[in-house]
């Protein structure tokens, strides 16, 4: 058994969503802002949060039930 089978993870594999669609975690990098795991769209787009205007942080996700 293989300890990177991703079918050894269990439940912590499942995307988040945020405002009702599935997000998945992408390394989201910007001057003077700095370094963060953000949340990406299915489509590709970044989900960015309406106060800050900037990407939201996957952890702030709600995970899927």
């Amino acid at each position: 058994m293989s300890k990177n089978n991703p079918e050894n993870r269990g439940k912590v594999t499942e995307l988040r969503r945020y405002k009702g669609k599935k997000v998945k975690p992408v390394l989201f990098i910007q001057r003077g802002v700095g370094k963060y795991i953000a949340a990406m769209y299915e489509d590709g787009n970044l989900a960015i949060d309406a106060a800050t205007k900037l990407p939201v942080k996957y952890a702030n996700a709600d995970v899927a039930a």
